[in-house]
């Protein structure tokens, strides 16, 4: 029995539109470009927390809103720190199975752009918190500014990419297929332990520690796939 026209003119064009499938994923080159600056750090994060132990968890309770509305009263002074309460605890401690006292916590966050505010800030309070960290990092409105010159740079790094590729293919040229767009996170800078016994130490005698922020890396990667050109 003869194929009919019908089929073989199917089958015809099913080879065809195979065939061009099939050329249009020739060619298909995956490539990234990054850019990366060292940006000083400008804005500082620290926990405080306001604890107080004892037998009587209500008098515990009292005795750490007072501290604490006080440390929130003596932030108004400065005004270029944020501060705001965050986790609280009232926890027993027990002694041989049985509770032996209480332990109420408040922590406080604060933020700031003012290093030297943030120092003397601390120390005034001593008596009322305790440091329980310090760090230091790049503030979203700095990182976003810095990663839109980034972006640029990656891009034209990128392209510069596709056209050698090209060009070292003896192609003509190249048509971006997909691009895909990554800024790093980058990792907040502790103040050093050591740092913070040292501020602890000097805040203690009621003497702002001198801070330095340092400085972190920010990145940002383009990813992506072009086809090369047939000539």
């Amino acid at each position: 029995m003869k194929p009919s026209l019908a089929f073989l003119s199917l089958l015809f064009l099913s080879s065809l539109s195979y065939a061009d499938d099939h050329k249009l994923q020739l060619g298909i080159v995956n490539l990234d470009a990054s850019a990366i600056q060292d940006v000083e750090n400008d804005e500082l994060v620290a926990r405080l927390q306001v604890i107080e132990d004892g037998r009587d968890p209500a008098q515990l309770t009292n005795l750490v809103n007072q501290k604490t509305a006080l440390v929130l009263d003596a932030v108004k002074n400065f005004k270029d720190i944020q501060a705001e309460t965050s986790s609280y605890h009232t926890r027993p401690i027990y002694d041989d199975g049985k509770i032996r006292s209480w332990q109420v916590s408040q922590q406080l966050t604060l933020e700031t752009g003012n290093f030297d505010q943030m120092s003397q800030f601390i120390a005034d309070i001593n008596s009322l918190a305790n440091i329980q960290g310090m760090q230091f990092q790049v503030s979203d409105e700095k990182a976003e500014q810095v990663k839109q010159d980034l972006l640029k740079q990656a891009i034209t790094k990128f392209q510069a990419k596709a056209k050698l590729i090209a060009s070292e293919f003896d192609r003509s040229g190249y048509e971006l297929v997909n691009l895909s767009i990554d800024g790093n996170y980058f990792q907040p800078t502790p103040v050093m332990e050591r740092a913070v016994m040292m501020s602890a130490d000097s805040m203690s005698k009621g003497a702002p520690a001198a801070l330095a922020g340092g400085s972190n890396e920010v990145s940002v990667t383009v990813r992506g796939s072009i086809q090369l050109s047939i000539n």
